[in-house]
């Protein structure tokens, strides 16, 4: 979000909408590959909606044909993309993957955290009545 904000200052818009659209395509195709080493791995789990795996298959061509062509006509901004991608790491093991973090890592996470949500209008009511009472 940091990084979005930075570029929409110093850049245009144009641009903008280009490194998204990367990095919106890059996050379908690796949807559409977890969906297919779900099923594989996992045959046995509970699907409300089975499709044939052709479907998904095909679309990956379709998807890995766009992406090479994207990152061979344009490499700069896939590069930022995927740099915009990448600064989401440290967040992941800061906020995520390192358990044993001191105490005042964890106030400072989740004071950003409830600031985010506050922002953002998604934070539930703490500690107040709640509506089946």
């Amino acid at each position: 979000c940091l990084a979005t904000l930075i570029i929409m200052l110093v850049g245009d818009t144009y641009t903008l909408i280009n490194y998204v659209s990367f990095i919106n395509y890059l996050c379908y195709g690796v949807t559409i590959i977890g969906l297919i080493v779900l099923r594989w791995k996992k045959p046995k789990i509970f699907r409300p909606i089975k499709v044939n795996l052709l479907i998904p298959v095909t679309y990956l061509a379709f998807w890995a044909f766009l992406l090479i062509f994207s990152l061979y006509s344009e490499p700069v901004v896939c590069g930022v993309g995927l740099i915009i991608i990448l600064t989401g790491v440290p967040v992941f093991f800061l906020g995520v993957y390192w358990r044993n973090k001191p105490k005042c890592v964890n106030r400072l996470t989740e004071s950003v955290t409830c600031w985010g949500q506050k922002l953002c209008f998604v934070v539930y009511p703490q500690g107040g009545a709640t509506e089946e009472d």
